[in-house]
Order: C-alpha cells, then sequence, then structure tokens
C-alpha cells in the first residue's frame, strides 16, 4: 500500500516500532540457537552492493513499511551476529537488548547535553551513574567528578589533555611553543588510542614513549624507571604514566599499584587505561589484580565491552573535578553564561554544563542507558556477568592445555584467551582462522605480537578470544577447540 504518513508524526513510528521490535527479537532468538554464519561471508565490494548510494533525485517510497522493511533486512543480513553463542572476538559487548531500548529513548528525545538547560534528566542520569561506577570500582574518591563520552579513544585523549593540562604551562591557551618536549609513558602492549591522543596533542612520535613489558605481557617497572631518567636526560619533561588495567593485545593488567609509586616520586600524573578490565574490581576475588587502581589521577572504563551496554558509552573518571575541567576551559558566551565562562573552573568543577568537561558538545544522554539497566537488574547481574566471563577465560585456557597441538600465550588474567597452533608463529594460525570463519559458526579474531621484553618464539600470530557473550558456554568453546585443531589437519 501507499503510505500518506506525515514522517514527523507519530502514526509510521507506533506501527514500524512494534514490528520492528518483533523481528529484532525473532533475530536475537534466532542467533542465541546459533543459527547461520557468525559473521557474513561478504567482500567490502558485496557489502557496498547491499547499500549503494542513494541517488540524489530518487523519489520518496512508494510503501513506505514495505522500504523500512527492506532497510532492517539488509541490515540484519550484513550485520556480525553479537549473540551467536560462536561470537568470541572482539572486545565489543554482546549487549542487553533492553539497554538499545533506553537508547531508542534518547535518540526520540534527542537532548543535547552541552549545558544543564538542554540536558536536565541527562547531567543527572550522567552524574549518577558515574558516582556508582566509582564507589562499584571502589575508588574512594571524595572529590571526584567525570565524563561520559563516546568510547574509549575519546575517553584516553580527554583524560591525557588533563595530564597535560595539570602537568604543563598551561597547554591549553599557551600551546607546545613554549614547552619542552613533553613525555608520556605507555607500554608496548597498550591500545593505539593511547599514541594516536599523543600525536593528536601535538606530542609526536618523541612525546609518546612505549615501555617494554615483561614475559606476562605487564609493563616492565624498572624499565619505565629507566626511561624516565633517560628522558629527562634528554630534556624531554615528563607528565604522565598510561597502565592498561586489561591490555587489548592478550588482557594484560600492568603492576598498577608499583607504577603509581613511581609517579607519586616522579610527579607524574597516573592515567589508567581500564576499558575492558576495570569492572573486575566489582568482584571481590578479582580487586587485588588492580591492587592500586585507587591511585590513579584519571581512569577510563568502557561500559560497552564487560558491563554489556550498547556501544559506544566509555567513563572518563577524575580524581579532582577541577583537573577535568581545566582541561577544556574557555569561553562560549553563546552557550556557557559570561559571569563563570573560564574563572569559575580554577575552583569548581561546573559538574551541571557536560559541556565543560568533554570534547563533545551535542552529546546523546548516555547515562540513561547505564542508570535504567542497573534501575532494572541492579549490580548483581552486572558482577556475575563478568565473573561468568571471567569463568570462561579459565574453561578455554583449560581446554588449549589439554590439547597437545596447541599452546597458550600466557595465563588468563581476565576475560581474554589468546593460543595457537604449537610451534607455529605465522601462516599456518592465520589459515586456521580462515577456516573457522568459512565454517561460520565461529568467530575468533587474531593478534600479531612483536613487542620488546617477550623471548622470540612467544612472538608472532596468535588467535585471540574475548568471553564476554552470555550465550558462550563451555560446549561452545570445547567445539571451538575442536574446530581448530581439526582445521589445522
Amino acid at each position: 500500500m501507499t503510505t500518506t504518513d506525515d514522517p514527523t508524526g507519530s502514526a509510521a513510528f507506533r506501527r514500524l516500532g512494534h514490528r520492528l521490535i518483533d523481528t529484532l527479537a525473532d533475530a536475537l532468538d534466532a542467533q542465541g540457537r546459533g543459527e547461520g554464519f557468525v559473521m557474513p561471508t561478504l567482500t567490502p565490494t558485496e557489502a557496498c552492493a547491499v547499500f549503494p548510494t542513494p541517488a540524489t533525485d530518487a523519489a520518496a517510497a512508494d510503501d513506505v513499511d514495505a522500504a523500512f522493511d527492506d532497510v532492517v533486512t539488509r541490515a540484519l543480513q550484513t550485520a556480525t551476529q553479537l549473540h551467536a553463542p560462536g561470537f568470541v572476538g572482539h572486545q565489543v559487548a554482546t549487549p542487553l537488548p533492553t539497554a538499545a531500548l533506553f537508547d531508542l529513548v534518547s535518540a526520540t528525545l534527542n537532548n543535547g547535553m552541552a549545558i544543564f538547560e538542554m540536558g536536565k534528566g541527562g547531567t543527572a542520569l550522567e552524574r549518577a551513574s558515574l558516582r556508582w561506577l566509582g564507589e562499584a570500582l571502589g575508588l574512594g574518591w571524595t572529590s571526584s567528578t567525570g565524563v561520559l563520552c563516546e568510547g574509549g579513544s575519546i575517553g584516553n585523549l580527554t583524560a591525557l589533555l588533563a595530564a597535560r593540562q595539570h602537568q604543563s604551562d598551561d597547554a591549553w591557551r599557551r600551546g607546545l611553543r613554549v614547552q619542552p618536549q613533553l613525555a608520556i609513558f605507555v607500554a608496548d602492549t597498550a591500545h593505539y588510542s593511547v599514541a594516536r591522543a599523543c600525536r593528536i596533542m601535538g606530542l609526536g612520535d618523541e612525546g609518546c614513549v612505549s615501555i617494554p613489558v615483561d614475559e606476562q605481557l605487564r609493563m616492565s617497572v624498572p624499565a619505565l624507571e629507566k626511561a624516565i631518567t633517560e628522558a629527562r636526560g634528554r630534556k624531554k619533561r615528563p607528565i604522565a604514566v598510561v597502565a592498561s588495567a586489561g591490555s587489548t593485545a592478550a588482557g594484560a593488567i600492568d603492576p598498577i599499584d608499583a607504577i603509581a609509586d613511581v609517579c607519586a616520586r616522579e610527579g607524574l600524573w597516573l592515567h589508567v587505561d581500564g576499558a575492558h578490565g576495570a569492572p573486575l574490581a566489582l568482584l571481590p576475588e578479582r580487586r587485588e589484580a588492580l591492587r592500586g587502581i585507587e591511585r590513579a589521577d584519571s581512569l577510563v572504563c568502557d561500559f560497552h565491552k564487560l558491563l554489556q551496554m550498547p556501544a559506544l558509552c566509555t567513563a572518563v573518571l577524575f580524581r579532582d573535578g577541577r583537573a577535568g575541567a581545566a582541561a577544556f576551559a574557555q569561553k562560549a558566551g553563546y552557550l556557557f553564561p559570561p559571569d563563570d565562562a573560564v574563572g569559575a573552573v580554577d575552583v569548581d568543577d561546573s559538574w551541571s554544563d557536560v559541556g565543560r568537561r568533554t570534547i563533545e558538545c551535542t552529546k546523546a544522554m548516555l547515562g540513561l542507558k547505564v542508570w535504567g539497566s542497573l534501575r532494572m537488574y541492579g549490580r548483581r547481574h552486572f558482577e556475575d556477568h563478568v565473573r561468568r566471563c571471567c569463568a570462561l577465560a579459565t574453561t578455554l585456557a583449560r581446554l588449549v592445555r589439554a590439547q597437545p597441538a596447541l599452546e597458550l600465550l600466557c595465563e588468563p588474567e581476565m576475560n581474554i584467551v589468546c593460543f595457537r597452533l604449537r610451534g607455529r608463529s605465522g601462516g599456518d594460525n592465520a589459515a586456521v582462522r580462515r577456516q573457522i570463519l568459512a565454517d561460520g559458526r565461529f568467530y575468533p579474531v587474531q593478534v600479531h605480537l612483536t613487542v620488546d621484553g617477550v623471548a622470540k618464539e612467544r612472538q608472532g600470530l596468535w588467535l585471540r578470544c574475548a568471553l564476554q557473550n552470555p550465550h558462550t558456554t563451555d560446549e561452545t568453546l570445547a567445539a571451538l577447540v575442536d574446530a581448530v585443531v581439526a582445521a589445522a589437519g
């Protein structure tokens, strides 16, 4: 039929929305049963053919309902099935379906959050969500505040901008021309967003100092101390150290407490990239692995990884809220009141105007899905989920050890496990992965390890599994290991 709904009205929204929820629910059921390919077997060219560039002179669809169904069908057919039990790949949550409904609420209301006047509820939701996280992680920061942002890359940049402003001669206003070469120290295995943040801030290659790791892929504290001394000898100005609470490559957790000792002694800002692993602190039996996290000056934690939120939703927490606000202090007369545009942030974190504390301006109500999910399911649900994910990693490591044809990179500290064909570091593992993906039941990823401090025989290509899918079971992992061994011949 031809529909005559007003595109700005509620009729089509109501009708199509009901049908959409049923379609998505059916897709979730099918994925949970493991039906179909976990990852569609599409080349880039084939994917683009599914979504051709719309013609600029195209008329409106004769049948809006059919056009809507067509768009949804194409999206489902080309999407990786994160809810399938065999999705054990990237560090992206298998999200709570109900949390996605809160994203729909946020998108429909579309309240930007640069200033409290525009996003009153969103601002309060964000503040409450951040305070819950700080308390749940056991930070004990009495003057802390922070911001929710779109992903760990923006989160790390936000924190390091605060570190630069706090440690330098007002680089935010005066620029870097008056500065000596600033230096930030980070492990070889840290997420690439840290090095990218250093370059965005104008520090270049010289400003991002890589620190070797030990055999467990954790930052070497003696190497860190040596690098700081050498940097000062070269007239650089060390300002910060980034510790990983769960490295992307293998889930290794740097010795945060020992690194904090170095930072305290050297007068450096300590930033903890806990995008993936910070939620381990919710578990009493896992907190020791994160000992010292409360000594950080800043911390990021992705809700869209181990805490099951739809992407993207990252928390940036600051021990001292004023330090976070100072990173972005500026006048904006069309937005912030002129009488407290700059000077007030020197004494107040101005938390109610979120635009003062983030790169983003028209920001989504990210706190709604966090606060709403906590309201519905409580902290215990998320504790149980994190605990189960770590247990799956333990199971997979045990299954790998039991296979003479396979070897582990290292014992898992959280929910990431890396393994490969024993004694084979290159193309054989890549070939096995291609065969696994072609089979369609499983989606592991790979990591190429080439870092200082790790024995040569342990470097090279590894299969990597990030276990955070509530539909993955011990039986799923046993079948995956069997499939890898079978593919190796």
